[in-house]
C-alpha cells in the first residue's frame, strides 16, 4: 500500500488541484488509486472539495462507486476555520479516521490524503497536520505557490518535514513573475524545480520510487 499525504505551504494553494491531477495520472499507469480528505472544515451543504475528489475517483475507480462522501471525509465542520478552532468542544475522533482508512484501502493500491491547511496548521492541542505524516504512515508531498514568499513560505515547511521530501510548485498567477522573482533561487539552492502544470508525470514517478526500491 502506497500512502501519499498531499500537504502545502498554506490554504489555498492548490492541495485539491493537484490531488485530481494525481489521481488522473496514477490511474493512467494502472493503479488502482484512492483518495481520502480527513478533515474538512467550512462544511455546508456539502464539503466541496472532497465532492470534487469523489466525484473524480468514481470515474477510474469502479469500487469507490459505492462510497459516500463521509467514507472519504470523515470528519466535516462549518467554520471556515483550523480544525482546533472549528470543532468548538468537540474532540477529534481519530479512530473514525483509522477507520475510514482502513475501509478505502481495501480498494485501493495508492490512497492520496488531502490534508487541510498548512503543516502548522491546529487539529488538536498536541496534534498539528504535519502529525498526519506519522499517523497515516505517509509519504509527503509538498505544494508551494508562485507568489511573492513562496521562497520563504517553502524552506520553512522543507524544514519541518522529512529530509527529501518532495516538493513541486503550482503556477497560479502565470504572469512571468515567478521566472524572475523566486525562480533563480530555487534552481540554485536545488537541483530541480518540478510543477504542477507540467511535471505531474515525473511526479508521480519520483512518488512511486520508494515502493520500487
Amino acid at each position: 500500500m502506497i500512502r501519499i499525504l498531499i500537504t502545502a505551504t498554506n490554504t489555498n494553494i492548490g492541495k485539491t488541484y493537484t490531488t485530481l491531477k494525481l489521481i488522473d495520472a496514477f490511474s493512467s499507469l494502472g493503479y488502482r488509486v484512492g483518495v481520502m480528505k480527513p478533515i474538512e472544515t467550512g462544511v455546508n451543504d456539502k464539503p466541496l472539495d472532497a465532492t470534487l475528489l469523489l466525484t473524480a475517483i468514481k470515474k477510474v475507480n469502479p469500487d469507490f462507486k459505492m462510497m459516500q462522501i463521509r467514507d472519504i471525509c470523515p470528519i466535516q465542520f462549518t467554520q471556515p476555520a483550523a480544525p482546533f478552532v472549528a470543532k468548538g468542544r468537540e474532540k477529534i475522533d481519530f479512530k473514525s479516521l483509522k477507520h475510514a482508512q482502513k475501509k478505502l484501502e481495501r480498494y485501493c493500491d495508492i490512497l492520496l490524503i488531502e490534508s487541510a491547511g498548512g503543516l502548522m496548521t491546529p487539529v488538536e492541542d498536541n496534534f498539528i497536520m504535519r502529525d498526519f505524516i506519522d499517523f497515516f504512515d505517509a509519504t509527503p508531498l509538498l505544494i508551494s505557490d508562485d507568489q511573492l514568499g513562496c521562497i520563504n513560505n517553502t524552506l520553512l515547511n522543507l524544514s519541518i518535514l522529512p529530509k527529501d521530501t518532495l516538493w513541486c510548485i503550482n503556477k497560479k498567477s502565470f504572469d512571468g513573475s515567478f521566472e524572475s522573482v523566486s525562480l533563480p533561487y530555487f534552481h540554485a539552492k536545488f537541483e530541480k524545480v518540478l510543477t504542477v502544470q507540467n511535471d505531474i508525470k515525473e511526479i508521480v514517478n519520483s512518488l512511486l520510487l520508494p515502493s520500487q526500491g
